[in-house]
């Protein structure tokens, strides 16, 4: 087979960008050239790096992006960006492409003053990352919370007296006032500075995030909840329903609170709009001993089984400046929102 040739990619590329990404993944919204447009070429945070393995009749065969997104760094913000979009024409696998358009866009980060790479990869491509130069923080796992006590029982086959006392289990006192909203709140910068005081490494989830992140989407699947204290904003949520787990699940993408009684507010907030959308449950992600997992297990959230977990979720790193291992061993915040495909 004749030898491909690899370069750095740009708007000009995107078709056949998309075109690879189609082939590859028939279900990715990145065949779309809104979803590009509205993540690689016009992101707000800064230009995306983008390298390509390409076939000599012009084809591009390989493919993988850093999208740039705000970032804290030992609480100081900075430039970050997500390793998204990793792909390979089948025709052209096992010959180590994706792993060599990897190593050069990760040092190409550096080019851009990128000082942290997240990615996510799925189980086939985690093995291409890590020879690509990432590194693991962590598995991540889920945590979930039933809406629907009869799904509960038929899933895992429990009697329903069982099924009830496993269901007290799940209760929680109430928090903050909550609400189901159309838009992400105003005050999501303020709501930021107490939140985000907590996060030492992560990405930067404040309103201009939200705003790119959800409200700029091409298509925008979410309902956003928000918790107040006396009038005062305490805590901001985004979800989507997908299928997950054997059932209909609200999957929380934000979750953002200054303490447990908004935690608890917030998760009043999820259920109620996740069961409006035919939810039997919630789901949320979190970093194992992570802020986020004590709240969401405060708010009456439980770590799902390993066993029941479909596809392990892999959290990696990557300092294109040569510290990766450094970096791995920091203290990490995530979200299913940091994910650019929910």
């Amino acid at each position: 087979m004749s030898e491909v040739s690899y370069r750095a990619a740009g708007a000009a590329d995107d078709a056949g960008i998309r075109a690879l990404l189609g082939a590859t993944f028939p279900d990715n919204v990145k065949a779309q050239e809104a979803f590009t447009r509205w993540q690689y070429w016009e992101n707000p945070f800064g230009a995306t790096v983008s390298w390509i393995a390409e076939a000599p009749d012009g084809r591009v065969v390989a493919h993988w992006a850093a999208v740039p997104v705000p970032m804290v760094l030992d609480g100081r913000r900075t430039r970050g960006a997500k390793g998204v979009d990793g792909a390979t024409d089948p025709a052209f696998r096992g010959q180590g492409l994706f792993t060599t358009v990897g190593a050069r866009m990760m040092a190409d980060c550096a080019n851009h003053g990128i000082h942290a790479l997240l990615t996510h990869p799925n189980p086939d491509a985690a093995g291409g990352a890590e020879r690509a130069g990432a590194q693991l923080v962590s598995q991540v796992a889920a945590h979930v919370r039933p809406l629907d006590p009869a799904w509960m029982a038929g899933r895992f086959r429990l009697p329903r007296r069982a099924a009830a006392l496993a269901g007290a289990a799940f209760h929680v006192s109430a928090g903050d006032d909550h609400a189901v909203v159309e838009a992400p709140a105003p005050e999501l910068d303020d709501l930021w500075a107490v939140a985000g005081a907590h996060v030492s490494n992560g990405v930067v989830r404040d309103a201009t995030w939200w705003r790119w992140r959800y409200v700029d989407r091409p298509e925008r699947p979410y309902a956003f909840v928000e918790a107040r204290r006396s009038g005062r904003l305490t805590g901001a949520a985004a979800v989507t329903v997908a299928e997950r787990f054997g059932g209909r699940f609200g999957l929380v993408l934000e979750y953002l609170a200054v303490d447990a009684g908004a935690a608890r507010g917030l998760t009043a907030g999820l259920g109620a709009a996740a069961a409006a959308q035919g939810a039997v449950g919630l789901a949320l992600a979190a970093i194992p001993g992570s802020r986020l997992g004590r709240l969401a297990t405060g708010a009456g959230f439980r770590r799902l089984p390993r066993r029941l977990e479909p596809r392990p979720l892999r959290f990696m790193v990557v300092d294109p400046h040569g510290d990766t291992a450094g970096l791995a061993a920091r203290t990490w915040s995530m979200a299913w929102g940091d994910l650019d495909h929910l």
